[in-house]
Protein backbone atom coordinates (compact mmCIF):
# COMPACT_ATOMS: atom_id res chain seq x y z
CA UNK A 1 0.00 0.00 0.00
CA UNK A 2 2.86 2.38 0.70
CA UNK A 3 4.19 1.83 -2.82
CA UNK A 4 0.76 2.51 -4.25
CA UNK A 5 0.48 5.69 -2.23
CA UNK A 6 3.83 6.85 -3.61
CA UNK A 7 2.61 6.41 -7.18
CA UNK A 8 -0.75 8.03 -6.56
CA UNK A 9 0.71 11.02 -4.75
CA UNK A 10 3.09 11.64 -7.64
CA UNK A 11 0.15 11.59 -10.03
CA UNK A 12 -2.25 13.67 -7.99
CA UNK A 13 0.27 16.39 -7.37
CA UNK A 14 0.78 16.78 -11.11
CA UNK A 15 -1.04 19.92 -12.31
CA UNK A 16 -4.22 19.44 -14.30
CA UNK A 17 -3.42 19.39 -17.98
CA UNK A 18 -5.34 21.63 -20.36
CA UNK A 19 -7.73 19.18 -21.97
CA UNK A 20 -8.91 21.13 -24.97
CA UNK A 21 -8.96 24.77 -25.90
CA UNK A 22 -12.76 24.59 -25.92
CA UNK A 23 -12.76 24.05 -22.15
CA UNK A 24 -11.55 27.56 -21.55
CA UNK A 25 -14.61 28.92 -23.27
CA UNK A 26 -16.85 26.97 -20.91
CA UNK A 27 -15.92 28.93 -17.78
CA UNK A 28 -14.21 31.98 -19.18
CA UNK A 29 -12.07 34.05 -16.85
CA UNK A 30 -13.33 32.33 -13.69
CA UNK A 31 -12.18 28.93 -14.92
CA UNK A 32 -8.82 30.34 -15.98
CA UNK A 33 -8.42 31.84 -12.49
CA UNK A 34 -9.36 28.50 -10.90
CA UNK A 35 -6.79 26.70 -12.99
CA UNK A 36 -4.11 29.29 -12.17
CA UNK A 37 -4.86 29.04 -8.45
CA UNK A 38 -4.62 25.25 -8.62
CA UNK A 39 -1.27 25.39 -10.40
CA UNK A 40 -0.01 27.87 -7.78
CA UNK A 41 -1.03 25.50 -4.98
CA UNK A 42 -3.82 27.67 -3.59
CA UNK A 43 -6.31 24.81 -3.44
CA UNK A 44 -8.95 26.62 -1.36
CA UNK A 45 -9.08 29.46 -3.88
CA UNK A 46 -9.02 27.01 -6.79
CA UNK A 47 -11.96 25.06 -5.33
CA UNK A 48 -13.98 28.21 -4.70
CA UNK A 49 -13.40 29.47 -8.23
CA UNK A 50 -14.13 26.05 -9.77
CA UNK A 51 -17.47 25.93 -7.93
CA UNK A 52 -18.21 29.42 -9.19
CA UNK A 53 -17.40 28.27 -12.73
CA UNK A 54 -19.79 25.33 -12.29
CA UNK A 55 -22.51 27.67 -11.08
CA UNK A 56 -22.10 29.54 -14.37
CA UNK A 57 -21.87 26.34 -16.42
CA UNK A 58 -22.68 22.96 -14.76
CA UNK A 59 -21.20 21.20 -17.80
CA UNK A 60 -17.68 22.54 -17.23
CA UNK A 61 -15.54 19.39 -17.45
CA UNK A 62 -12.39 21.22 -16.40
CA UNK A 63 -14.01 22.60 -13.24
CA UNK A 64 -15.16 19.10 -12.26
CA UNK A 65 -11.63 17.85 -12.88
CA UNK A 66 -10.07 20.50 -10.63
CA UNK A 67 -12.53 19.77 -7.82
CA UNK A 68 -12.02 16.02 -8.23
CA UNK A 69 -8.26 16.22 -7.92
CA UNK A 70 -8.46 18.58 -4.93
CA UNK A 71 -10.83 16.11 -3.22
CA UNK A 72 -8.48 13.22 -4.01
CA UNK A 73 -5.53 15.08 -2.52
CA UNK A 74 -7.56 15.39 0.68
CA UNK A 75 -8.49 11.68 0.58
CA UNK A 76 -12.13 12.62 0.09
CA UNK A 77 -12.71 9.71 -2.24
CA UNK A 78 -16.50 9.82 -2.45
CA UNK A 79 -16.41 13.45 -3.60
CA UNK A 80 -13.46 12.79 -5.91
CA UNK A 81 -15.18 9.85 -7.57
CA UNK A 82 -18.37 11.87 -7.98
CA UNK A 83 -16.45 14.62 -9.79
CA UNK A 84 -14.59 12.24 -12.07
CA UNK A 85 -17.84 10.40 -12.82
CA UNK A 86 -19.32 13.75 -13.83
CA UNK A 87 -16.43 14.21 -16.24
CA UNK A 88 -17.05 10.91 -18.04
CA UNK A 89 -20.82 11.42 -17.94
CA UNK A 90 -20.33 14.70 -19.78
CA UNK A 91 -17.60 13.26 -22.02
CA UNK A 92 -17.69 9.42 -22.02
CA UNK A 93 -14.46 9.17 -24.00
CA UNK A 94 -12.52 11.63 -21.85
CA UNK A 95 -9.25 9.82 -21.04
CA UNK A 96 -8.45 12.06 -18.07
CA UNK A 97 -11.69 11.25 -16.29
CA UNK A 98 -11.07 7.51 -16.67
CA UNK A 99 -7.43 7.86 -15.67
CA UNK A 100 -8.20 9.70 -12.44
CA UNK A 101 -11.02 7.29 -11.61
CA UNK A 102 -8.43 4.55 -12.02
CA UNK A 103 -6.03 6.32 -9.67
CA UNK A 104 -8.78 6.81 -7.11
CA UNK A 105 -9.72 3.13 -7.28
CA UNK A 106 -6.06 2.18 -6.98
CA UNK A 107 -5.64 4.19 -3.80
CA UNK A 108 -8.80 2.63 -2.35
CA UNK A 109 -7.53 -0.87 -3.25
CA UNK A 110 -10.41 -1.44 -5.64
CA UNK A 111 -8.18 -3.35 -8.01
CA UNK A 112 -10.67 -4.57 -10.63
CA UNK A 113 -12.24 -1.13 -10.87
CA UNK A 114 -8.79 0.40 -11.32
CA UNK A 115 -8.01 -2.06 -14.13
CA UNK A 116 -11.26 -1.18 -15.90
CA UNK A 117 -10.75 2.57 -15.68
CA UNK A 118 -7.10 2.50 -16.68
CA UNK A 119 -8.01 0.27 -19.62
CA UNK A 120 -10.59 2.85 -20.71
CA UNK A 121 -8.01 5.61 -20.40
CA UNK A 122 -5.69 3.54 -22.58
CA UNK A 123 -8.46 2.96 -25.13
CA UNK A 124 -9.13 6.71 -25.29
CA UNK A 125 -5.44 7.58 -25.72
CA UNK A 126 -4.43 9.07 -22.39
CA UNK A 127 -1.21 10.89 -23.34
CA UNK A 128 1.13 9.95 -20.47
CA UNK A 129 1.62 6.32 -21.45
CA UNK A 130 4.35 5.62 -18.89
CA UNK A 131 2.27 6.73 -15.92
CA UNK A 132 -0.84 5.02 -17.25
CA UNK A 133 0.77 1.66 -17.98
CA UNK A 134 2.54 1.55 -14.64
CA UNK A 135 -0.72 2.31 -12.84
CA UNK A 136 -2.48 -0.37 -14.87
CA UNK A 137 0.27 -2.89 -14.09
CA UNK A 138 0.03 -2.15 -10.36
CA UNK A 139 -3.73 -2.71 -10.44
CA UNK A 140 -3.43 -5.90 -12.50
CA UNK A 141 -0.79 -7.37 -10.24
CA UNK A 142 -2.83 -6.62 -7.11
CA UNK A 143 -5.91 -8.09 -8.83
CA UNK A 144 -4.07 -11.38 -9.28
CA UNK A 145 -3.04 -10.83 -12.90
CA UNK A 146 0.79 -10.72 -12.72
CA UNK A 147 1.40 -11.91 -16.29
CA UNK A 148 -0.69 -9.13 -17.93
CA UNK A 149 1.01 -6.68 -15.56
CA UNK A 150 4.44 -7.72 -16.83
CA UNK A 151 3.26 -7.61 -20.42
CA UNK A 152 2.01 -4.05 -20.02
CA UNK A 153 5.24 -2.95 -18.37
CA UNK A 154 7.05 -4.44 -21.35
CA UNK A 155 5.12 -2.18 -23.73
CA UNK A 156 6.74 1.01 -22.42
CA UNK A 157 10.25 2.32 -22.03
CA UNK A 158 11.14 2.25 -18.31
CA UNK A 159 11.34 5.76 -16.82
CA UNK A 160 14.93 6.87 -16.45
CA UNK A 161 14.74 8.18 -12.88
CA UNK A 162 12.55 9.32 -10.02
CA UNK A 163 9.71 7.70 -8.06
CA UNK A 164 7.89 6.56 -11.18
CA UNK A 165 10.97 4.64 -12.34
CA UNK A 166 11.25 3.01 -8.91
CA UNK A 167 7.57 2.11 -9.11
CA UNK A 168 8.11 0.52 -12.52
CA UNK A 169 10.77 -1.87 -11.22
CA UNK A 170 8.98 -2.49 -7.91
CA UNK A 171 5.82 -3.50 -9.73
CA UNK A 172 7.88 -5.70 -12.04
CA UNK A 173 9.49 -7.35 -9.00
CA UNK A 174 6.19 -8.04 -7.27
CA UNK A 175 4.71 -9.55 -10.44
CA UNK A 176 7.77 -11.74 -11.01
CA UNK A 177 7.55 -12.87 -7.40
CA UNK A 178 3.96 -13.98 -7.90
CA UNK A 179 5.04 -15.89 -11.01
CA UNK A 180 7.72 -17.69 -8.97
CA UNK A 181 10.66 -16.13 -10.77
CA UNK A 182 12.70 -15.19 -7.68
CA UNK A 183 16.03 -14.38 -9.32
CA UNK A 184 14.46 -11.94 -11.78
CA UNK A 185 12.31 -10.48 -8.98
CA UNK A 186 15.37 -9.83 -6.83
CA UNK A 187 17.16 -8.16 -9.74
CA UNK A 188 14.14 -5.92 -10.37
CA UNK A 189 13.71 -4.86 -6.74
CA UNK A 190 17.41 -4.03 -6.54
CA UNK A 191 16.99 -1.74 -9.56
CA UNK A 192 14.08 -0.10 -7.77
CA UNK A 193 16.30 0.41 -4.71
CA UNK A 194 19.01 2.03 -6.79
CA UNK A 195 16.43 4.64 -7.79
CA UNK A 196 14.55 5.08 -4.51
CA UNK A 197 15.13 3.10 -1.32
CA UNK A 198 12.59 5.00 0.80
CA UNK A 199 9.87 2.32 0.78
CA UNK A 200 9.95 -0.19 3.66
CA UNK A 201 7.74 -2.50 1.60
CA UNK A 202 10.37 -2.89 -1.09
CA UNK A 203 13.01 -3.70 1.55
CA UNK A 204 10.64 -6.29 3.02
CA UNK A 205 10.17 -7.85 -0.39
CA UNK A 206 13.92 -8.04 -1.02
CA UNK A 207 14.76 -9.55 2.37
CA UNK A 208 11.93 -12.08 2.14
CA UNK A 209 12.97 -13.07 -1.38
CA UNK A 210 16.58 -13.58 -0.34
CA UNK A 211 15.59 -15.70 2.66
CA UNK A 212 13.18 -17.76 0.56
CA UNK A 213 15.91 -18.49 -2.00
CA UNK A 214 18.49 -19.48 0.64
CA UNK A 215 20.54 -16.32 0.14
CA UNK A 216 20.64 -15.87 3.91
CA UNK A 217 23.93 -13.95 4.17
CA UNK A 218 22.73 -11.44 1.60
CA UNK A 219 19.38 -11.24 3.37
CA UNK A 220 21.11 -10.38 6.64
CA UNK A 221 23.23 -7.68 4.99
CA UNK A 222 20.06 -6.06 3.62
CA UNK A 223 18.21 -6.50 6.91
CA UNK A 224 20.99 -4.79 8.87
CA UNK A 225 20.70 -1.75 6.60
CA UNK A 226 16.91 -1.80 6.68
CA UNK A 227 16.57 -1.99 10.46
CA UNK A 228 18.81 1.06 10.80
CA UNK A 229 16.82 2.94 8.18
CA UNK A 230 13.40 2.00 9.60
CA UNK A 231 13.91 1.49 13.35
CA UNK A 232 10.20 1.76 14.14
CA UNK A 233 8.95 -0.60 11.42
CA UNK A 234 7.87 -3.90 13.05
CA UNK A 235 8.00 -5.96 9.83
CA UNK A 236 11.54 -4.81 9.10
CA UNK A 237 12.66 -5.65 12.64
CA UNK A 238 10.99 -9.05 12.41
CA UNK A 239 12.75 -9.87 9.14
CA UNK A 240 16.00 -8.71 10.71
CA UNK A 241 15.47 -11.39 13.35
CA UNK A 242 14.62 -14.09 10.82
CA UNK A 243 17.65 -13.28 8.66
CA UNK A 244 19.93 -13.24 11.69
CA UNK A 245 18.64 -16.62 12.81
CA UNK A 246 19.39 -18.32 9.51
CA UNK A 247 23.00 -17.10 9.58
CA UNK A 248 24.38 -19.47 12.18
CA UNK A 249 27.27 -17.32 13.33
CA UNK A 250 25.24 -14.11 13.57
CA UNK A 251 25.16 -12.64 17.09
CA UNK A 252 22.35 -10.21 16.20
CA UNK A 253 19.24 -12.20 17.12
CA UNK A 254 19.09 -10.76 20.63
CA UNK A 255 19.39 -7.22 19.19
CA UNK A 256 16.59 -7.99 16.75
CA UNK A 257 14.41 -9.26 19.61
CA UNK A 258 14.99 -6.04 21.54
CA UNK A 259 14.18 -3.94 18.48
CA UNK A 260 10.95 -5.83 17.77
CA UNK A 261 9.84 -5.53 21.39
CA UNK A 262 10.33 -1.78 21.16
CA UNK A 263 8.65 -1.43 17.76
CA UNK A 264 5.66 -3.74 18.40
CA UNK A 265 5.61 -5.09 21.97
CA UNK A 266 2.17 -6.73 21.68
CA UNK A 267 2.91 -8.63 18.48
CA UNK A 268 2.81 -12.44 18.68
CA UNK A 269 5.89 -12.40 16.48
CA UNK A 270 7.85 -11.42 19.60
CA UNK A 271 7.17 -14.96 20.82
CA UNK A 272 8.61 -16.44 17.65
CA UNK A 273 11.77 -14.32 17.86
CA UNK A 274 12.15 -15.34 21.52
CA UNK A 275 12.02 -18.92 20.26
CA UNK A 276 14.69 -18.19 17.68
CA UNK A 277 16.98 -16.88 20.40
CA UNK A 278 16.27 -19.90 22.61
CA UNK A 279 17.11 -22.22 19.74
CA UNK A 280 20.39 -20.44 19.08
CA UNK A 281 21.16 -20.81 22.76
CA UNK A 282 20.46 -24.55 22.59
CA UNK A 283 17.30 -24.34 24.72
CA UNK A 284 15.14 -26.71 22.68
CA UNK A 285 12.24 -27.04 25.13
CA UNK A 286 11.87 -23.29 25.57
CA UNK A 287 12.04 -22.84 21.79
CA UNK A 288 9.34 -25.48 21.24
CA UNK A 289 7.07 -23.80 23.79
CA UNK A 290 7.37 -20.31 22.32
CA UNK A 291 7.07 -21.52 18.71
CA UNK A 292 3.90 -23.40 19.66
CA UNK A 293 2.49 -20.25 21.28
CA UNK A 294 3.40 -18.20 18.21
CA UNK A 295 1.74 -20.73 15.88
CA UNK A 296 -1.41 -20.69 18.02
CA UNK A 297 -1.49 -16.90 17.63
CA UNK A 298 -1.30 -17.12 13.84
CA UNK A 299 2.40 -16.48 13.07
CA UNK A 300 2.93 -18.50 9.85
CA UNK A 301 6.72 -18.83 10.14
CA UNK A 302 6.29 -20.73 13.42
CA UNK A 303 5.14 -23.84 11.56
CA UNK A 304 8.41 -24.20 9.65
CA UNK A 305 10.42 -23.80 12.83
CA UNK A 306 8.21 -26.24 14.75
CA UNK A 307 8.66 -28.72 11.92
CA UNK A 308 12.42 -28.46 12.20
CA UNK A 309 12.31 -29.06 15.95
CA UNK A 310 9.98 -32.04 15.61
CA UNK A 311 12.21 -33.49 12.92
CA UNK A 312 15.27 -33.12 15.15
CA UNK A 313 13.37 -34.93 17.89
CA UNK A 314 12.52 -37.79 15.53
CA UNK A 315 8.78 -37.05 15.41
CA UNK A 316 8.43 -37.14 11.63
CA UNK A 317 4.65 -37.22 11.66
CA UNK A 318 4.44 -33.97 13.64
CA UNK A 319 7.20 -32.45 11.51
CA UNK A 320 5.33 -33.24 8.30
CA UNK A 321 2.15 -31.73 9.70
CA UNK A 322 3.93 -28.49 10.54
CA UNK A 323 5.76 -28.33 7.21
CA UNK A 324 2.46 -28.77 5.37
CA UNK A 325 0.98 -25.93 7.42
CA UNK A 326 3.95 -23.77 6.47
CA UNK A 327 3.53 -24.71 2.80
CA UNK A 328 -0.16 -23.82 2.92
CA UNK A 329 0.70 -20.37 4.29
CA UNK A 330 3.48 -19.72 1.76
CA UNK A 331 3.49 -22.21 -1.15
CA UNK A 332 6.33 -20.44 -2.99
CA UNK A 333 8.82 -20.43 -0.10
CA UNK A 334 11.85 -22.37 -1.24
CA UNK A 335 13.01 -23.18 2.30
CA UNK A 336 9.63 -24.67 3.21
CA UNK A 337 9.51 -26.71 0.00
CA UNK A 338 13.03 -28.02 0.59
CA UNK A 339 12.35 -29.07 4.17
CA UNK A 340 9.06 -30.76 3.28
CA UNK A 341 10.69 -32.48 0.30
CA UNK A 342 13.56 -33.75 2.45
CA UNK A 343 11.17 -35.15 5.03
CA UNK A 344 8.93 -36.82 2.45
CA UNK A 345 12.02 -38.39 0.91
CA UNK A 346 13.08 -39.78 4.30
CA UNK A 347 9.57 -41.14 4.85
CA UNK A 348 9.59 -42.86 1.47
CA UNK A 349 6.94 -40.70 -0.20
CA UNK A 350 8.98 -40.28 -3.37
CA UNK A 351 6.22 -38.90 -5.59
CA UNK A 352 5.36 -36.01 -3.28
CA UNK A 353 9.02 -35.46 -2.45
CA UNK A 354 9.77 -35.01 -6.13
CA UNK A 355 7.00 -32.41 -6.52
CA UNK A 356 8.31 -30.36 -3.57
CA UNK A 357 11.99 -30.64 -4.44
CA UNK A 358 11.44 -29.64 -8.05
CA UNK A 359 9.45 -26.61 -6.86
CA UNK A 360 12.27 -25.84 -4.42
CA UNK A 361 14.71 -25.99 -7.35
CA UNK A 362 12.60 -23.46 -9.27
CA UNK A 363 12.68 -21.14 -6.26
CA UNK A 364 16.35 -21.76 -5.38
CA UNK A 365 18.14 -22.90 -8.55
CA UNK A 366 21.61 -22.35 -7.12
CA UNK A 367 21.08 -23.91 -3.67
CA UNK A 368 23.45 -26.89 -3.20
CA UNK A 369 21.10 -28.48 -0.67
CA UNK A 370 18.30 -28.71 -3.22
CA UNK A 371 20.57 -30.35 -5.80
CA UNK A 372 21.83 -32.81 -3.17
CA UNK A 373 18.32 -33.88 -2.20
CA UNK A 374 17.31 -34.21 -5.86
CA UNK A 375 20.39 -36.37 -6.41
CA UNK A 376 19.26 -38.69 -3.63
CA UNK A 377 15.70 -38.71 -4.93
CA UNK A 378 16.58 -39.54 -8.53
CA UNK A 379 18.97 -42.21 -7.30
CA UNK A 380 16.12 -43.91 -5.46
CA UNK A 381 13.91 -43.53 -8.55
CA UNK A 382 16.55 -45.30 -10.64
CA UNK A 383 17.28 -42.24 -12.79
CA UNK A 384 21.05 -42.50 -12.50
CA UNK A 385 22.00 -39.79 -14.97
CA UNK A 386 19.80 -37.17 -13.31
CA UNK A 387 21.02 -38.23 -9.89
CA UNK A 388 24.68 -37.82 -10.87
CA UNK A 389 24.00 -34.45 -12.49
CA UNK A 390 22.39 -33.01 -9.36
CA UNK A 391 24.98 -34.50 -7.03
CA UNK A 392 27.69 -32.93 -9.18
CA UNK A 393 25.92 -29.55 -9.00
CA UNK A 394 25.60 -29.87 -5.23
CA UNK A 395 29.39 -30.01 -4.93
CA UNK A 396 30.05 -26.90 -7.01
CA UNK A 397 31.10 -23.80 -5.00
Amino acid sequence: MRLLALLLTAVLLTPVLSITVALWAQGGTVLEQADAAFRAGDLAQAAALARKALAQDPRSVHAHMILGIIAAQANQWKDADSRFQSVIKLEPRNPYGHFYLGQSALYQQQWEQAVRQFSKALEYNYPDQQRLMIGLAVAQNEAGQPQPALENLGKIQPPAEGPLAAQYYSTQAFALGKLNQPSAAIEAIRRAHDLDDSSPQSWEFLINALISTDETYKALVEAIQAQKKFPDDPQIQYLFAIASYYVTESPLTSLALRNLREADPQSPRVLLVEGLLYRKQGKAQEAMRTFTQAAAKGVPDAHLLLGLLHKENGDYEAAEREFREAESANPANGQVLLELGKLLLVRGNLKEAQVRLEKALAAMPDAPGVHYQLGLLYGRLGETEKAQQHLRLSRQP
